[in-house]
């Protein structure tokens, strides 16, 4: 397999992961509010945290076969992550998208030991069973066809992640280019 096939199969695998993630928070989210809640900050229902770190896991973590030290490596790891992000987008767009203030031994209501518990087990079941399902699978599709979704599914993250961050910055979609394009360019540059 080539470098370019394992990459777009860990592309559409982190698209997978990263839909049911937004499946998961949609349906947990509004049980718990008694009504309807839009999960993540994109407008495609997808909740990228939960795709990148499933591919993270699975790169850092893929060869621990112990389930404990896995659990526990998984709940630091997931922990670091959810944090960097949450920090990340908070300071980007001065806003958040969860907050787990409510929880005994969050910090700064970034993580907690109870979602660091769940982003454990995520990591147990993205090790032992989603990654080798899904990558098996794709193993074995006709791998033009998996280059092509992957090839798509990219344009349409790069094309939503746009949109919203026009939103966010109540800029249009070419202005928000425009910017990052200048941004680039400086740090190119420099």
């Amino acid at each position: 397999m080539s470098l370019a096939e394992a990459s777009a199969h860990l592309l559409l695998s982190g698209a997978i992961i990263a839909a049911g993630g937004w499946v998961w928070e949609t349906i947990y989210c509004s049980l718990a509010s008694r009504h309807l809640e839009r999960r993540g900050m994109l407008y495609g229902p997808t909740c990228p945290i939960y795709g990148v770190s499933a591919i993270v896991v699975w790169l850092a973590l893929g060869w621990v076969e112990d389930t404990l030290l896995l659990f526990l490596l998984g709940c630091i790891l997931s922990t670091v992550l959810e944090y960097t992000s949450g920090a990340m987008l908070e300071r980007r767009f001065n806003r958040r998208w969860w907050d787990y203030s409510m929880f005994p031994g969050n910090f700064r209501g970034l993580v907690c030991p109870q979602a660091s518990s769940v982003f454990g087990l995520f990591a147990v079941i993205d090790v032992k069973i989603l990654q080798p399902s899904i990558l098996g699978t794709l193993s074995t599709a006709d791998q033009r066809l998996c280059m092509a979704a992957a090839a798509l599914c990219l344009a349409l993250y790069a094309a939503d992640l746009l949109f919203t961050i026009a939103r966010l910055d109540e800029t249009t979609p070419r202005e928000c280019i425009a910017e990052h394009a200048c941004q680039l360019r400086r740090l190119v540059l420099h």
